[in-house]
């Protein structure tokens, strides 16, 4: 009798064990050996997105700053560093250098915007400039693009006429970037005209005429909660032969003379203070104030040499790649190297369309 019951609390005790272990090895098993580090390398790979301009398809997104400061692009600091506008469109920064690190310049052609912070407003654009980011058609209408600060203002001795442009980070003619709002500011005709477009030429005739590449970054500068920028820092570098070609590192004043600007809203008005009047930014070579590092060579850059393209018959002159240029009459096309002042001074006016 004893022996019947031991054996039967031996079958119970194995159909116990049994339906245990059946139910451990119900699932699958726990892998051994688990390489933790190679699982946790390939969730960051999958989740961390590139920058670039394709990343944001919406053109409004907002990037979070963590409050409605804008706090993300206060440039005061940098600000706080250059000199006070003297009537020169810019001034050089590092001595002329540009400080790009050695990862930070591209090999092939691409674009980086960054996203509009909470008070909308542009971050810094990068780009490697080449020719096959180039336009082929002409630039479209950007007018229903309102950056922050935006006035439709008007004075009759404005280059232009109206006081704020759109003014492209990256230029049109280097990008075919149109009505992009992170890639638009309110900038002053002076600006666009005489402070950042000289650098965009030599940028296109760089890359035009060697077929190379150039690291190009441009970041408008807020301080605080302005809407408007006080200016642009604008820094290049030719990248196939390590900035022999080509190299700036130069900050644009968001100025215009004879006119005074609350950088806050974006509204103006007409000055009588004499550091505002109209004939106060004639270059005084004699004067380095200009330059962020002070001791340096000033140099005679308010009117470079560019080649433009003339036409005889209308009087007006032209960048080479103007659209107006093809439809020029052959007997009619003047093609030349001068600056601007001297073409002028032959009484020759800029085209309205390119804006030489």
């Amino acid at each position: 009798m004893n022996r019947k019951i031991k054996y039967l609390i031996l079958v119970i005790c194995l159909v116990f064990t049994l339906i245990i272990g059946g139910g451990c090895g119900s699932g699958d098993p726990a892998p051994a050996d688990t390489d933790t580090d190679t699982v946790t390398e390939t969730i960051e790979d999958t989740t961390c997105i590139e920058n670039t301009s394709d990343s944001f398809d919406n053109a409004s997104e907002v990037a979070d700053t963590g409050s409605n400061s804008g706090i993300k692009y206060d440039q005061s600091a940098f600000l706080a560093k250059l000199p006070e506008w003297n009537g020169q469109p810019y001034c050089e920064v590092n001595n002329n250098k540009p400080d790009f690190s050695e990862n930070e310049i591209w090999k092939v052609t691409q674009e980086s915007l960054d996203p509009l912070d909470s008070l909308g407003r542009c971050g810094t654009a990068n780009s490697c400039i080449g020719q096959d980011g180039m336009p082929t058609q002409p630039r479209g209408n950007i007018s229903e693009v309102h950056p922050t600060g935006w006035h439709s203002d008007s004075y009759d001795d404005v280059e232009g006429g109206k006081l704020y442009n759109r003014c492209h980070l990256i230029a049109h003619k280097l990008s075919g970037d149109d009505a992009v709002p992170r890639n638009l500011i309110t900038g002053t005709s002076y600006m666009n005209r005489q402070g950042m477009l000289p650098f965009e030429d030599e940028i296109y005739e760089y890359v035009k005429g060697t077929g190379n590449h150039v690291m190009y970054r441009v970041t408008p500068c807020f301080k605080g909660d302005d809407l408007v920028a006080r200016g642009v820092h604008m820094q290049a570098i030719s990248v196939e032969d390590s900035g022999e070609g080509l190299a700036f590192n130069v900050f644009c004043y968001n100025v215009q003379p004879g006119i005074e600007i609350d950088y806050s809203t974006g509204d103006n008005r007409r000055s009588s203070s004499p550091e505002y009047d109209q004939g106060s930014y004639e270059r005084n070579d004699e004067d380095d104030t200009n330059h962020f590092a002070a001791g340096e060579d000033t140099k005679d850059e308010s009117s470079p040499v560019m080649k433009y393209v003339l036409n005889t018959g209308t009087k007006k002159f032209h960048h080479e790649w103007c659209n107006s240029v093809d439809q020029m009459k052959d007997k009619n096309k003047k093609e030349v190297e001068a600056t601007r002042d001297e073409i002028m001074a032959d009484g020759y006016k800029p085209c309205g369309n390119c804006h030489p």
